[in-house]
């Protein structure tokens, strides 16, 4: 295109842009993160980040690659990355053109579910080079604009009803079984193609009774919290995210209370296991603000325990220590109330409470209470019905247990541990075994082959 360029045009008359009328000046206001958002503590770029990483996601719900958008804007690619990245403020010329081309696609839930999915199982290249975004996480602490209301169309003429929503539980166990025993490797594309498909046709159907509306939808956000976190073990952390969100959105739609807050607190966890924590903290604290009065005292310690994990791996150790003493009373092997299904899934005993709490006071210099907690998470975990967390906390263990000098309760530890690691196709074990192999050779040479194969 002649009139391509790769810097922002001017706010003036003779740029050749449309002039922003009332709708593109509403639009512009939409875009804006809230008052709540970490704008106030960010650096300025910071609310330009946000805003970009909303026109990125309206662009990949529509299935466009940065190239593809070029073509149809008098923009070129590169400017349109600075743009959706924040490193270049969009204009309202800019978010005119992204309205124009995409109206409020982002905010239909539904359909963003169905163009993620089946992005996810085409493998297209845009998604598959999608980069982990800590200012896409971010817009998940913007209050939901009027859009996020609006659900696709229903068409479908089959009356929804709960057995319906039963078997999409069923069926998300059964994935969860699955992943927990195979890895996040293992069935992406069988649960992104159930997503894109069977449960998009679902959330368009009539609904018989409002709460199993809600029910159906609080299903879905447990289906794509799934893939995301698939997607998050496997590696590919970028579209990991956007399943978050999706699953976020979702949760929003059901109303579940505190359904948000627990995929919440994924997106601020994601940020630190990729050490790119900078909205962790503002999204943990959003997490457990949004739950208040809502979840029992073990799921909310959950919550707590984020917010200390996610100051500690931020610098900040007051914050993080005055959380740990507020949990204090739930860090413990026993259960005292009640899981919602949502936390259960996931969180079916103490386990993962006590080892957010060793990776907080790992990531506060603290190895002696680290390896502590590590060792009681590595205790409560059954390795016969939860063989992957089980084997990568008692890895992490012996980790610390060799840091602290301690080689032979380490090497003792790590052997029924590493076939675990190897049979599971997860981007977390294989980090895992390399983090074993560097610190001790000698225990892959000493083991049979038949058993360790070679990294």
């Amino acid at each position: 295109m002649s009139n391509t360029t790769n810097a922002p045009p001017p706010e003036s008359t003779d740029t050749g842009q449309p002039s922003p009328g009332p709708a593109t000046r509403a639009a512009a206001s939409r875009l804006q993160p809230s008052t709540t958002t970490p704008t106030q503590q960010g650096s300025p770029r910071t609310g330009d980040a946000v805003i970009g990483a909303r026109l990125r996601t309206a662009r990949e719900t529509a299935g466009l690659s940065l190239a593809d958008l070029a073509r149809r804007v008098p923009y070129s690619k590169s400017a349109l990355g600075f743009f959706e990245t924040g490193t270049r403020t969009p204009t309202p010329a800019v978010i005119a053109c992204y309205e124009r081309l995409f109206g409020d696609t982002a905010a239909d839930t539904v359909t963003s579910l169905t163009a993620l999915g089946k992005a996810d199982v085409n493998r297209r290249s845009f998604l598959r080079k999608a980069a982990y975004s800590a200012a896409l996480s971010a817009t998940a602490l913007a209050l939901p604009v009027e859009a996020t209301a609006r659900i696709a169309t229903v068409t479908e003429a089959r009356v929804v009803g709960a057995a319906d929503v039963d078997a999409v539980r069923t069926i998300t166990d059964a994935f969860l079984k699955f992943d927990e025993a195979r890895g996040g490797g293992m069935g992406r594309t069988a649960v992104a193609e159930f997503l894109s498909t069977d449960i998009a046709a679902l959330l368009r159907s009539r609904f018989a009774a409002e709460d199993v509306r809600a029910h159906a939808f609080s299903a879905a956000a447990e289906l794509a919290y799934l893939a995301g976190f698939k997607a998050h073990d496997a590696g590919a952390d970028g579209v990991g995210q956007r399943y978050f969100l999706t699953a976020l959105r979702l949760a929003e739609h059901a109303q579940i209370p505190g359904q948000d807050s627990w995929i919440l607190r994924i997106l601020a966890l994601q940020g630190t296991d990729i050490a790119q924590p900078r909205f962790s903290p503002d999204l943990a604290e959003a997490a457990l603000s949004r739950a208040a009065g809502k979840l029992g005292p073990d799921a909310n310690a959950l919550l707590t325990v984020a917010v200390a994990r996610t100051h500690a791996e931020t610098g900040n150790k007051p914050a993080a220590l005055a959380a740990l003493r507020a949990a204090e009373s739930a860090i413990n092997p026993d259960m005292t109330s009640e899981q919602p299904r949502w936390v259960s899934m996931w969180c079916p005993n103490k386990a993962t409470v006590v080892d957010q709490t060793a990776k907080t006071f790992l990531a506060l210099g603290d190895l002696t209470n680290a390896e502590r907690y590590y060792t009681l998470g590595t205790s409560i975990w059954n390795p016969a019905t939860h063989a992957r967390v089980w084997a990568l906390t008692a890895a992490e263990t012996g980790l610390l247990r060799w840091k602290l000098g301690n080689h032979t309760d380490a090497t003792n530890l790590w052997r029924p541990v590493l076939p675990i690691l190897h049979t599971v196709d997860s981007a977390r074990t294989r980090k895992a075994l390399g983090k074993v192999r560097a610190t001790a050779p000698e225990l892959f040479a000493d083991t049979a082959p038949g058993h360790i194969p070679a990294l």
